[in-house]
């Protein structure tokens, strides 16, 4: 998962500037210590308890299973605010948190969301003296895809935790401008962009030991033009419609160079989209793979001719995780929703194209020239790519925690 990945690596680069991290996570997602942090604690979860109906959705959308990942959110979520994590996860990361700070080992806390629940941990230190900075990953009521609270009490609750949050927190980061814009105007706070990115020591494409066939090559058909998507597409409110109507158009207009074009979905998937895809008739064109260790989904990246970022309606904030490893495969990147956070990274960088999801003649225009002349698209440049490097991202979240100790010591002792 991106999220996990973020951390990781902001984990492992702030250590190696010599400040000793420590991680509180939770049992779904691995186990064992994570890179670089001196403690690594791992509290229960009821996401993995006999209570979750749903845990086979969660393993599926990690990649532990080869089931059928879930479509949308549990239903449940609408009756819990912000999140089914704070019932779920936030209990138990509360007590741990509050041991660690009772300790005076703490010299601050940074919590990211989703989910927005661990931002209560961040209230609760805060409240005992520690300097806190929020990190949002996604919107909270910006652009958001939680199901809508069922009560309107419920939704005025959220609202009043997010400003809270907004509010109490030393420091605020967003990992795209549109995000932290958003934040800034409606809070009146100074918000730092400290986007997402990649660990150039996973960038090299070997696999580690347990990871399988990391050279995915079976999974790409010899003599065609590939186009390679990795990651989760509905779940994430990322429609497939658009891809498929212009791939149509494309079979009707250009059928030579759509019998050269394959798109592979590489990542957990539904059964609505394997059903979508057969009813488009595209079969032949579009491979969903399921999910694959991520060795094998960067070895597919750049055995690719081009890749492939989807986005929804009212997305503008969105430039998902596997963006920043898309940059580093030096191949051409079409995004789908030409006024994203995602476009704007690829045509500042000029690592690719970007289009409108409800334009399928130009989406159809930018598929035929995969097709035909890949080799003539744009492809980002080293120097593009290293400023979305964790090592680099790992100074701006230290300039980050500086900032919430400066400003804490401040609201203490008024100088």
């Amino acid at each position: 998962m991106s999220a996990a990945r973020r951390a990781a690596g902001l984990t492992k680069y702030l250590a190696r500037l010599g400040h000793r991290v420590t991680v509180l996570t939770s049992v779904v997602w691995g186990s064992g210590a994570v890179p670089g942090a001196a403690r690594t604690l791992r509290t229960r979860d009821l996401l993995v308890s006999p209570l979750n109906w749903r845990r086979g959705g969660v393993a599926a959308l990690k990649g532990d299973s080869a089931g059928a990942a879930p479509a949308t959110p549990s239903v449940v979520a609408s009756w819990l605010v912000p999140d089914l994590e704070v019932v779920g996860w936030t209990p138990f990361a509360l007590a741990a948190a509050r041991r660690l700070a009772r300790s005076g080992d703490l010299d601050c806390v940074i919590t990211t969301s989703p989910p927005a629940s661990g931002h209560l941990v961040g209230v609760a230190l805060h409240a005992m003296g520690v300097p806190w900075a929020a990190d949002l990953r996604d919107g909270w009521r910006f652009e958001s895809l939680r199901p809508r609270p069922a009560l309107g009490a419920l939704d005025r609750l959220d609202r009043e935790l997010e400003r809270l949050v907004a509010t109490r927190a030393d420091a605020l980061s967003a990992v795209t401008p549109p995000i932290a814009a958003d934040l800034a105007a409606r809070f009146g706070r100074e918000v730092a962009t400290i986007t997402n990115g990649y660990d150039p020591e996973e960038m090299g494409g070997n696999a580690t030991a347990g990871d399988g066939d990391a050279s995915g090559d079976a999974l790409l058909t010899p003599g065609r033009r590939t186009l390679v998507h990795t990651g989760t597409l509905s779940f994430g409110g990322r429609p497939l419609g658009p891809l498929l109507e212009a791939l149509q158009a494309l079979k009707a207009t250009a059928p030579a160079a759509a019998q050269r074009l394959e798109v592979a979905l590489v990542g957990p998937a539904t059964d609505a989209e394997r059903a979508q895809v057969e009813r488009a008739g595209l079969s032949d064109t579009v491979r969903l793979t399921g999910a694959v260790p991520h060795a094998t989904a960067v070895a597919l990246q750049r055995a690719a001719d081009g890749l492939l970022v989807i986005t929804g309606p009212g997305q503008s904030g969105v430039a998902t995780g596997k963006l920043y490893e898309y940059l580093t495969a030096r191949r051409p990147i079409l995004v789908i929703g030409d006024e994203t956070a995602a476009a704007c990274i690829v045509e500042q960088t000029g690592a690719g194209l970007a289009v409108g999801r409800d334009d399928p003649e130009a989406l159809s225009a930018a598929l035929r020239r995969l097709a035909e002349n890949p080799d003539e698209l744009p492809s980002a440049s080293d120097e593009a790519v290293a400023r979305f490097g964790y090592p680099a991202l790992a100074q701006e979240m230290e300039t980050l925690v500086e900032t919430a100790i400066a400003r804490r010591h401040t609201a203490r002792t008024g100088r």
